[in-house]
């Protein structure tokens, strides 16, 4: 029984700390961070402006009643006991929604070209040299002579 623990014991560790489990967590722990990022970034500097632009409308605020009763407000009708549809909810966190994916859009973007000018770089770099078929040290593309062995190319 105790062999059985200490081979779970290791499979477990083994499972645990390989390279994926801990770069998955790691990139789960920055999601949340980022999530908690844009969520400020939509309710405090996004949604005001949509606000001032819809005149003033809470799209919290909206609702409607299923039944015949009327009620003045969301909470009012929550206190009632009545069923609601909170349809401005729904709304509030469709634009939420699309504001994130646009700016997850514009992350996604920004780093694939960042990776994209680095191969690019990298490839000119690779190009502009050539390897001396003499003493096979890498001397830039347009010489003629190679700086090591003195060989004329």
């Amino acid at each position: 029984m105790l062999k059985k623990l200490k081979k779970v014991a290791k499979d477990f560790k083994d499972f645990a700390f390989k390279d994926a489990v801990l770069g998955t967590a790691v990139g789960i722990m920055l999601g949340v961070g980022i999530k908690d990022l844009i969520t400020s970034l939509i309710d405090n500097l996004l949604m005001p402006p949509i606000a001032f632009l819809t005149s003033g409308i809470d799209f919290s605020e909206l609702f409607v009643v299923i039944g015949k009763s009327k009620y003045e407000s969301l909470q009012a009708a929550k206190d009632a006991g009545a069923l609601v549809l909170t349809y401005g909810a729904f709304i509030n966190s469709l634009i939420s929604f699309l504001i994130l994916a646009f700016v997850l859009y514009l992350l996604v973007d920004i780093a694939l070209k960042s990776i994209q000018k680095g191969k690019e770089k990298k490839e000119k770099e690779e190009v502009s040299t050539k390897e001396c078929p003499y003493c096979f040290t890498t001397i830039d593309k347009k010489a003629t002579r190679c700086p090591n062995c003195t060989s004329t190319l």
